[in-house]
């Protein structure tokens, strides 16, 4: 007969993984993206907006296949038509909501008469260093999206000491557990813990900003059945003494006055009447009261 004492062992321990790190990766990389959007609505020229997936499409078309189907926008002219460029449209939204583009001023002035688009059978490795030269101004694909990349690089190594830390608060409070005690705080944040009733105490232990900004001005400690070690009391008002205990007061002093002058005080002697002494017979009380 085999008998077991104690608990079993233990044999996985808690999942210990480095939570804020990887909520700081993930934080950089929507940086990142957001960065990028906003440099797409703010940075990058309407042209540039709109080549771009031909532009992205052409470098990944060169590596599966030499030609490809591409949409240019091209100015018509008198003596012909030639891709627009960023001096020759302005974007504009038609009557049904959908985003397009205008002639300026400047391009009507030198013979341009309308915007169409123009479909054709290209080379994708041509296209893509046509759209490089004359819409990007020799800007690749990394040059595009190296400043949201350096925006989130940014972010991530200003984050990864706090992360850091709190990973290795965290995991030392699961593997040895968490003392319990009292905490350290401000007077702020005891103020903000503690709302209901409550009296205030002068803070004299006040720093510079929260003198000039007039914060903190008092500690508010809670009253009543929350913290029974406070106790409020009140002054007591003054009153007069009773008459009676005054003239009491005179008396006494008139009668020892006069004993004083008596040059032979009278000596008590017990008497000797033994009825009076037994004329008030005590009570007798039950065993239960």
């Amino acid at each position: 007969m085999s008998m077991r004492w104690g608990r079993a062992k233990r044999k996985g321990g808690p999942s210990i993984q480095p939570v804020y790190t990887h909520a700081l990766v993930l934080l950089s990389f929507f940086g990142t993206l957001g960065s990028q959007a906003l440099r797409y609505e703010r940075v990058w020229t309407p042209l540039e907006r709109h080549y771009f997936p031909a532009y992205l499409g052409s470098q990944i078309a060169g590596v599966v296949r030499d030609n490809n189907w591409y949409t240019l926008l091209q100015v018509v002219a008198r003596k012909g038509s030639r891709l627009a460029l960023d001096s020759d449209v302005i974007p504009t939204v038609t009557e049904s909501g959908k985003n397009s583009f205008a002639l300026t001023e400047e391009a009507l002035k030198h013979g341009a008469l309308r915007l169409e688009p123009h479909r054709g059978y290209y080379n994708s490795a041509e296209m893509h260093a046509y759209l490089r030269s004359l819409i990007y101004q020799n800007q690749t694909l990394m040059d595009l999206v190296r400043p949201a990349l350096w925006s989130g690089l940014v972010l991530f190594f200003a984050g990864l000491l706090p992360a850091t830390y709190l990973d290795h608060k965290r995991s030392s409070a699961l593997r040895y557990g968490k003392l319990t005690g009292p905490d350290l705080m401000n007077v702020a944040q005891f103020n903000r813990s503690h709302r209901f009733p409550r009296i205030g105490l002068v803070n004299e232990h006040r720093t510079m900003l929260d003198r000039m900004l007039g914060l903190n001005k008092k500690l508010y400690v809670p009253l009543g059945k929350n913290n029974p070690h406070v106790l409020v009391m009140a002054e007591p008002l003054p009153q007069e003494p009773p008459r009676i205990a005054a003239a009491a007061g005179t008396d006494s002093r008139s009668q020892a006055s006069g004993a004083r002058q008596d040059s032979a005080p009278l000596e008590q002697t017990p008497s000797q009447d033994q009825k009076l002494e037994h004329a008030v017979a005590p009570s007798k009380r039950r065993f239960f009261e």
